[in-house]
């Protein structure tokens, strides 16, 4: 069994407490002592000032983001940051490279806060059924952030920490990997910072030329050179503008 990560542990926790399935942290941030305000701000996304002597604090969220699900994935790390054992600054301000950075390198508090909201937003029991319902597509990552109204990136992430098949994602920026995310039987190493190559459907995507609907296969040393000469990767990749970035997603298929 997957080891439970801090942070949602803390997350199933909550739950239990306040007996939902799922908790809707707009409702119940006055019972965990919060409030919560939307802010004219650029620079950071979420910020959370704690009083001294007692458990509360407000939050507040950058007004001007755009997607409710980033919004929504926001407030869960700020909540994290209120709830979790050694975050116990009395300000914290987050910055949008901070919240739903799935790269190994983000701060260790960051990504505790990350797995809580992942867990508080989508938690297992529920997205487990949806998961496993098909096969990998980006259209299933999609359906689990609308559903749960949560962020594109954080749902990504969120599949392949559960997934049963081999498969990947990985986020890119301006042409590189940023960062990944292995399910546990996808066994193949994708090294940040590495050029996407020619021949990648991600590569297509950053181009603004069309890329396939469904995962479609590719020559798997295109993204690692530790793949066999002759193995395949199904890829499916996405461009998203707005964040001058793509998302693709990897499968092994048997």
């Amino acid at each position: 069994m997957r080891k439970l990560v801090k942070g949602a542990a803390y997350a199933r926790a909550l739950a239990r407490e306040l007996q939902c399935d799922r908790v809707d942290l707009w409702r119940a941030a006055p019972r965990l002592g919060l409030e919560i305000r939307e802010l004219n701000a650029d620079g950071f996304d979420g910020a959370l000032v704690r009083a001294r002597e007692i458990p509360c604090g407000i939050i507040a969220l950058r007004k001007s983001i755009r997607e409710l699900g980033r919004k929504n994935f926001t407030l869960a790390h700020e909540v994290a940051h209120f709830l979790l054992p050694g975050h116990d600054q009395t300000e914290l301000v987050c910055a949008k490279s901070d919240i739903g950075n799935w790269g190994d390198r983000s701060k260790h508090i960051e990504r505790e806060a990350d797995e809580f909201a992942a867990e508080v937003l989508m938690p297992t029991l529920v997205v487990r059924p949806i998961v496993d319902s098909g096969e990998p597509s980006l259209q299933l990552i999609e359906k689990i952030a609308k559903r749960f109204e949560t962020s594109l990136s954080a749902a990504a992430w969120r599949y392949c920490d559960l997934a049963k098949e081999q498969c990947a994602i990985v986020w890119s920026t301006e042409g590189r990997i940023a960062w990944s995310k292995r399910s546990e039987t996808f066994v193949f190493s994708l090294r940040k910072g590495t050029p996407l190559q020619q021949g990648t459907f991600a590569s297509r995507a950053f181009a603004a030329m069309s890329t396939p609907k469904q995962p479609q296969a590719v020559p798997a040393n295109l993204w690692g050179s530790n793949f066999a000469e002759d193995a395949q990767l199904w890829e499916q990749s996405k461009a998203l503008p707005a964040y001058s970035s793509a998302i693709s997603l990897l499968w092994a298929r048997h």
